[in-house]
């Protein structure tokens, strides 16, 4: 099995992008990313919004850029990043990309360059695409097309997640505006899509495209001579189940520890549980929580772990749980897939669409059934065997080269919009 599986993923990568999406969601039309053009276009990429501890968002910018500098080498790409991340890109694309400095990382600054500089410079070098690929657009539109990417609508249907200024009216009236401005949006599920056409009125199905997202090669079940060393350094208490993300209420963390708890007083577990990701909003209840003398001593938050350690992290993980209330992708699961663990995730949102058949599903407000769903997959070693392979084959499905050549026909697609 995981010989097969190791050269299922690059015979998958190689498929029509028909294969890499969800059976419903809307057919990619590769011949508009070959179709003949009479000159490159020029396409603007507002990557700005990129944060030094990288979360799915981040990923996403990062890893876009990455791959279309791999299949695309035609067109002309300027790449507007902060000037804390001017050197990040600039050794790793062709020479049709470049990277361009705009603004400074601290919002109010970002907000400038976001709205009156890119503008300015798209103008003044007659770009024909601008994409917005964090939720919200310039409000001067000038004579280029736009395409604006909408990672999900959780500001909207669950803003009492969400920190201060991304649950307010003002941020929904600014996404509001940019998915009905916008020539073109793109989102990574047919959750997203869907939530948009019932959030936002008067928005065309045929507007919103779905682009999935990729899974990095560095996610890989065979194991790295270093992973040990990896533990090691970062202090992981083995055995271990294990969470990656931010910490902020809509990651359901509350019910999970609950859930750890009650298998901890029945005796069900002795894995420790391990938390790992940046700090995000509203966790000050959760880390309380953490220190009830139940729990206490078995919990370990291990903080954001870098890029280049989360690999080994998941490889020597018993089990991943992802329990999640909504999400617009979600990377984790995914990864953890692709490194081999046996993953409990939420019957919810994109995970469903996403997961279902390779992990174990369950309702994210049910901490009973969360409970058993990890109870049973830390003993259940046949079902353990199963969500393996099974797991392993879905994450290769999602491939960087297909979501960059899909991103590619959709600037096209854009382009061809101007009157």
């Amino acid at each position: 099995m995981p010989r097969r599986a190791e050269n299922l993923r690059g015979a998958l990568c190689k498929r029509a992008s028909s294969r890499l999406t969800r059976p419903c969601d809307p057919p990619y039309d590769s011949a508009m990313a070959h179709a003949p053009q009479r000159r490159p276009l020029r396409i603007a990429i507002d990557v700005t919004a990129l944060l030094p501890e990288q979360t799915g968002v981040d990923v996403f910018l990062v890893r876009l850029v990455e791959h279309l500098g791999r299949i695309d080498q035609e067109n002309d790409y300027r790449i507007y990043v902060n000037y804390e991340d001017r050197d990040l890109l600039r050794d790793q694309l062709p020479a049709n990309f470049a990277v361009v400095p705009l603004a400074l990382r601290p919002r109010s600054v970002r907000l400038l360059g976001q709205q009156i500089g890119l503008p300015v410079q798209a103008a003044a070098l007659h770009v024909d695409v601008v994409h917005s690929p964090s939720f919200i657009m310039p409000m001067y539109r000038g004579r280029a097309r736009h395409v604006l990417t909408v990672h999900d609508m959780t500001s909207f249907t669950r803003p009492d997640t969400h920190s201060i200024l991304h649950g307010s009216e003002v941020y929904r009236w600014a996404v509001r505006t940019s998915i009905r401005r916008s020539d073109l949006v793109t989102v990574p599920s047919l959750h997203s899509k869907r939530s948009i056409l019932d959030q936002v009125a008067g928005v065309a199905s045929g507007k919103i495209e779905v682009v999935a997202l990729g899974v990095g090669d560095e996610f890989t079940f065979k194991p790295s001579p270093s992973d040990r060393q990896v533990i090691a350094r970062l202090g992981l208490p083995e055995p271990y189940i294990l969470f990656v993300g931010t910490l902020e209420p809509r990651k359901n963390l509350g019910r999970l520890v609950e859930a750890y708890r009650r298998l901890i007083a029945s005796g069900a577990t002795v894995e420790r549980l391990v938390i790992a990701g940046r700090l995000g909003w509203r966790y000050g209840e959760l880390l309380a929580r953490l220190d009830d003398p139940e729990l206490r001593g078995r919990v370990h938050v291990a903080g954001y772990v870098a890029a280049e350690d989360l690999p080994a992290v998941y490889r020597s993980a018993r089990l991943f749980v992802y329990p999640s209330i909504e999400e617009g992708f979600g990377f984790p699961p995914l990864e953890a897939m692709a490194c081999g663990v046996p993953t409990v995730s939420s019957s919810t949102s994109s995970l469903q669409e996403n997961l279902d058949g390779a992990a174990c599903l369950v309702d994210p407000y049910n901490v009973d059934a969360l409970a058993a769903a990890i109870r049973q997959l830390l003993t259940d070693e046949p079902e353990r065997s199963r969500l393996r392979a099974a797991g392993i084959e879905r994450a290769a499905r999602f491939c960087w080269n297909e979501t960059a050549r899909h991103m590619l026909g959709c600037y096209q697609k854009a382009h061809a919009c101007r009157p």
